[in-house]
């Protein structure tokens, strides 16, 4: 009698978790694309450090003050494999924000695009799949497409729950 309820409280529990990952969105299928585009131009922060510093949260702070609603953007230069590897990331906005009386160490930064592909996530953050997973796949779409990506992907960040991946490519 006992397993029975312990059984039946596994099985109920099983259903919630899966339930509440689906609503999050954790069964959506990232979906990818090429697409043309037309060069990038933010301003931003960039950060050199390790990734539990506390540098690299103002640099988002200072970034998101100034975003306006618009698309936060990341690029990854360096991607740390542990806690304490270095990390160099730049993040940005798109330049037509008209952002005025910036503070010092603000960067200008254009990003040549034609053509790229799109990886996009529409997915709560809490169940949207890692970096590495996610430029994997694109690695195999491209393979599969017979493009190949220039080595640098443009986070762009539109909600919590909607980020897309630009991976340009070498024509």
């Amino acid at each position: 009698m006992k397993h029975k309820k312990i059984i039946s409280l596994a099985v109920v529990s099983g259903l919630l978790l899966c339930g509440i990952y689906a609503y999050l969105g954790g069964f959506n299928a990232v979906s990818f694309e090429l697409v043309n585009c037309q060069d990038i131009e933010l301003i931003g922060l960039e950060y050199q450090g390790t990734p539990q510093d506390e540098g690299i949260g103002s640099i988002f702070q200072k970034v998101e003050a100034e975003r306006k609603g618009s698309p936060l953007y990341t690029i990854y230069y360096v991607e740390p494999s542990g806690r304490r590897d270095t990390l160099h990331v730049f993040v940005g906005v798109e330049v037509e924000n008209n952002i005025n009386n910036l503070e010092e160490g603000w960067v200008k930064k254009t990003f040549d695009c034609q053509r790229a592909i799109r990886a996009s996530l529409e997915m709560h953050q809490l169940v949207m799949p890692g970096a590495n997973s996610v430029k994997q796949q694109i690695s195999d779409f491209a393979k599969a497409e017979g493009v190949n990506p220039k080595g640098h992907f443009i986070d762009k960040i539109i909600s919590r729950n909607s980020v897309e991946v630009l991976a340009p490519i070498a024509d």
